[in-house]
This record gives C-alpha cells, sequence and structure tokens, in this order.
C-alpha cells in the first residue's frame, strides 16, 4: 500500500503543518513509512507552497509523488497550478469550498468542503480551516484514525490553540464522514457544508 498526498495553498495557511501533522500520525501513531517533502513560492506568506506526503507500509524507494491518490486545494491558484499532475480515475480531490469554487470536471467527482467558512463562524479563526480538512480527509479516506491526528496534534500545536485544533479535526472529520455517506448519490448528496461536484464550475 502506497499512498502519495498533496496539499497546497498560499502561505499563511499552514500548509506545512498539515502536512507535518499528517506525516507524524501516520509514521508514529499508526507505525507507517512515511517521507515528506515541502515546497514554497517566491514568498513565504502569500505566495504558493505545497507539501507532500507518502505513506507506505513497505520501505519508502522514492520521496516523490509519481501518480497523486489525494490532492487536498485550500487555493484556487493551487488548483489551478496542480491540476495538471491529477489523474483523471484515480485522484481524488478535496478544496475549500469557500475559496475555491469554479471547478474542472473531474472523476472521482471533486469533494468540497465550506473548510474556512466553518473557521471563521464556529472557532473564529480562518488558520482552523486546514485542520478541519484534515479531518475530512481521514474520515472519507480511512487512511489515518482520528486518535492518530488528535496525538500528532498534540505534539505539533502550541497548548494555546490545541483544545480548538482538535475540536476542528472533529468537526471535519465529522463533515468527512458526510461525503463518505453521499457518495453513493452522486450529484444529489448536499448539505449546508458539503458537496459533492460533477458539473464543471458548479459552485
Amino acid at each position: 500500500m502506497r499512498r502519495e498526498i498533496r496539499i497546497a495553498g498560499f502561505g499563511g495557511q499552514g500548509i506545512v503543518t498539515m502536512g507535518t501533522v499528517l506525516a507524524v500520525a501516520a509514521g508514529i501513531h499508526e507505525n507507517l513509512e512515511v517521507a515528506q517533502t515541502q515546497s514554497y513560492g517566491p514568498e513565504a506568506r502569500g505566495g504558493a507552497c505545497r507539501s507532500d506526503v507518502i505513506i507506505s507500509d513497505e520501505p519508502i524507494d522514492y520521496t516523490k509523488p509519481l501518480a497523486l491518490d489525494l490532492f487536498i486545494a485550500l487555493s484556487p491558484a493551487a488548483l489551478e497550478l496542480y491540476w495538471p499532475e491529477v489523474r483523471e480515475g484515480r485522484t481524488v480531490v478535496l478544496v475549500d469550498k469557500t475559496l475555491v469554487s469554479a471547478l474542472p470536471f473531474h472523476s472521482p467527482p471533486v469533494l468540497a468542503i465550506e473548510a474556512t467558512r466553518i473557521a471563521e463562524s464556529e472557532f473564529s479563526n480562518r488558520l482552523m480551516a486546514n485542520v478541519v480538512m484534515l479531518g475530512a480527509m481521514a474520515a472519507y479516506t480511512g487512511w489515518i484514525q482520528l486518535r492518530a491526528l488528535e496525538e500528532a496534534l498534540s505534539a505539533q500545536i502550541s497548548k494555546r490553540t490545541l483544545e480548538d485544533s482538535k475540536s476542528a479535526l472533529r468537526r471535519g472529520f465529522e463533515l468527512g464522514r458526510k461525503l463518505q455517506e453521499e457518495k453513493g448519490s452522486l450529484g444529489a448528496g448536499e448539505s449546508e457544508n458539503i458537496k459533492i461536484i460533477e458539473r464543471k464550475g458548479e459552485s
């Protein structure tokens, strides 16, 4: 089993932190093999930013993605920049629908969560959006247990924001489970915060 995950957005969204938490959860708390790489744009804050995480139950001989299994996009620019590496029929795409509205057609259908809106309205902190997305990813894919992510958060996040981060993680996990439940009725599955998108430009 080899899973290739790319998380992308802009500097200041906690993209690298998100990748680190995922890598620690898988490597230390799930006892899997992990490789993480990251890339920044020309500006540390506001520029392009990406974190790639490879998870495997066997030794990893190549530490960069070959065929993405999951792409998480937290900005329109990131979606456009890395879309050429998304594989039809293979890559699961999860976006923050608050920031990313117009989406290309894709199979399997793109999954969208109002992560930034939830972070602002429920936690008064838009930076919690990355944790919401992480929880949704874990629930939808089943690749990482919620417990492992919570333990990884405890080691990576400051005590000041830890409880809110865990709550945001659980909130995302709840939304990810709803996405999983709704994927059987593509195009019909929709609620206030989640949506399965099939048609180009639908928002």
